[in-house]
């Protein structure tokens, strides 16, 4: 009964550390500029994109190994795409009303 206990309380530890480790997460932040580009233009936004993609890869660097660390960098890439897109559509109705 003990070696039970005591086994079930070290799985549980485990999950625990792992789940703290998990939340761990230093704030990331990148300047991407768009000085140039028409974002009325499917050309430019592309430019853009592939700017942030840049942003992206570089500012994401994980510090973890493995499959931890595929993992972290794919979740703040895909993070900073969706920040990234939110941002992009604020600035596109400004643009499109100064072109007129």
């Amino acid at each position: 009964m003990n070696i039970r206990i005591i086994a079930l309380a070290a799985t549980a530890f485990a999950c625990l550390s792992s789940a703290a480790n998990a939340e761990v997460r230093e704030p990331v932040s990148v300047h991407v500029s768009y000085a140039g580009l028409d974002l009325t233009k499917i050309e430019h936004r592309r430019v853009l994109d592939a700017r942030i993609d840049r942003a992206a890869t570089t500012a994401c660097r994980s510090s973890a190994s493995g499959l931890r660390r595929y993992a972290d960098e794919n979740r703040c890439r895909a993070e900073m795409r969706r920040d990234a897109q939110v941002q992009v559509a604020q600035l596109q109705p400004v643009a499109v009303a100064s072109v007129k």
